[in-house]
C-alpha cells in the first residue's frame, strides 16, 4: 500500500512540500486537526492549499487527494455542498443571507470585512451534518479581516466544534488575529518560495517566456499566486509601476504637497497594494546601499534604486521601512487611514 504522506503530487500544490508532506501524514494517521491556520503572504498558496486538503479529507479513493473523483472535481469548481470558501465583503456592503456576497477576490486591491453576521451565518451552516461527503469544511480567507466583534463569536465555535466539522483559517499574519484564536488552530506557516521554483513552475506549467518569467519571479516576493497573475495579466506590472513612480514623485514633495497626497491615497482602494510594494522598494534600496545586489527584487529599476541608495543616508532608509511597515500593520487593524497616510508622509525622507 502507497504511504498517502510519500506521494505529494496528487495535491497539485506548487512549494510548500513539508507542509503538504504534514497534512498528508495526519490524514494517514487519521490524525486530523480540527481547525487548521495557514498563514502567510497573499497570494502566496494559502487558498491553493486549503483546496487540497479539503479534496483530500473528502476524496472517496485511496490515494488521496485523487483530482478524478466526483469531490475533488467539485472542490476544485467551488461547487461541493460541503466545503464551503468565505472571505469578507466589500466595505459598504450590508450583508444579506439570502443574498451570498461577491465571489472571492482574485486580487489584493479591494479592501473587506468579515462581519459578525456572517460568522452567525457560518455557525449556522457548520452546525448541520454533511450532506454527501465526510465532512463539513469551512474554508475562511484572510481572517486578519474579522473584525473583533466577529472573532470573538466566531471563537466559540472553535472552542466546541461539531464533531463532524472541519475549518482552515486562512490569514497573512497571525498577529492580526486574536490570539486565542491561533492557539485552537494548528498553525502553518508558508514560506515564500525560492525564485527559481516560481520561474520555473511559470516557464513549464504557464508556458511564460523564460526572461519574464525570471522578472515575475523576483517581483512576486516568493508568491507564485501574484507571479500567475501577473504572466496574465499586464495591468498588475503596470499598477505596480504607478505606484513607484509616485513613491518617487512623492520623496521629492514638501511637506505641504504631501499632506495633499496622503488624503488622495486615503481614498483610493489599493492602498494595502501600495504599501505593500513601497516595503519591497525600500528593502531593495537598503539592499542596493549595503552591496547585495544580488538579492534585489526590482531588477528592472536598477538606476532609481541606485539613485535613491546614494542620495538617502542608511538611517534615512531603515527609517522609511519600518514606517511603511508600520502603517500597513495599522491599516490591517483598521485605524483611521488618513491619520495613518500623513504621518506616514512625515517619516519619509526628504530634502528638507
Amino acid at each position: 500500500m502507497t504511504n498517502p504522506a510519500e506521494n505529494l503530487s496528487s495535491w497539485n500544490v506548487i512549494g510548500h512540500t513539508w507542509a503538504v508532506r504534514a497534512l498528508a501524514q495526519s490524514i494517514a494517521t487519521d490524525h486530523i486537526a480540527h481547525a487548521y491556520l495557514f498563514t502567510g503572504a497573499h497570494a502566496i498558496g494559502k487558498t491553493t492549499l486549503a483546496r487540497a486538503l479539503a479534496k483530500a479529507l473528502q476524496c472517496a479513493n485511496e490515494a488521496r487527494p485523487c483530482g478524478a473523483c466526483p469531490a475533488c472535481i467539485k472542490i476544485a469548481r467551488d461547487r461541493h455542498p460541503d466545503v464551503q470558501i468565505s472571505e469578507g465583503v466589500p466595505v459598504g456592503w450590508k450583508f444579506d443571507e439570502k443574498s451570498p456576497p461577491p465571489p472571492p477576490r482574485a486580487n489584493d486591491v479591494e479592501r473587506r470585512i468579515l462581519k459578525i453576521d456572517q460568522i452567525r451565518a457560518i455557525q449556522h451552516t457548520v452546525s448541520r451534518a454533511p450532506f454527501e461527503g465526510r465532512w463539513k469544511i469551512m474554508i475562511l480567507r484572510r481572517f486578519e479581516e474579522a473584525n473583533e466583534e466577529a472573532q470573538n463569536a466566531f471563537l466559540k465555535t472553535l472552542e466546541e466544534p461539531p464533531s463532524h466539522t472541519r475549518i482552515i483559517l486562512t490569514v497573512r499574519d497571525p498577529n492580526l488575529i486574536l490570539p486565542t484564536i491561533a492557539s485552537r488552530c494548528q498553525v502553518l506557516p508558508l514560506r515564500p518560495l525560492a525564485h527559481a521554483e516560481i520561474e520555473n513552475a511559470l516557464v513549464e506549467k504557464w508556458n511564460v517566456a523564460r526572461e519574464h518569467a525570471r522578472l515575475l519571479a523576483r517581483l512576486s516576493g516568493g508568491r507564485l499566486g501574484w507571479a500567475v497573475r501577473a504572466s496574465a495579466d499586464n495591468a498588475l506590472l503596470d499598477t505596480r509601476r504607478a505606484h513607484l513612480d509616485e513613491l518617487d514623485e512623492i520623496l521629492r514633495e514638501h511637506r505641504a504637497e504631501r499632506f495633499t497626497r496622503a488624503d488622495k491615497l486615503a481614498k483610493r482602494d489599493d492602498i494595502l497594494q501600495t504599501l505593500d510594494q513601497w516595503q519591497g522598494w525600500w528593502r531593495d534600496v537598503l539592499l542596493m546601499q549595503s552591496g547585495d545586489d544580488s538579492r534585489v527584487v526590482n531588477v528592472d529599476r536598477d538606476q532609481t534604486l541606485r539613485e535613491h541608495a546614494s542620495r538617502f543616508s542608511f538611517n534615512q532608509i531603515e527609517g522609511a521601512l519600518t514606517a511603511v511597515r508600520a502603517s500597513a500593520r495599522q491599516l490591517n487593524q483598521n485605524v483611521n487611514t488618513r491619520l495613518a497616510l500623513e504621518v506616514l508622509m512625515l517619516n519619509l525622507p526628504g530634502n528638507w
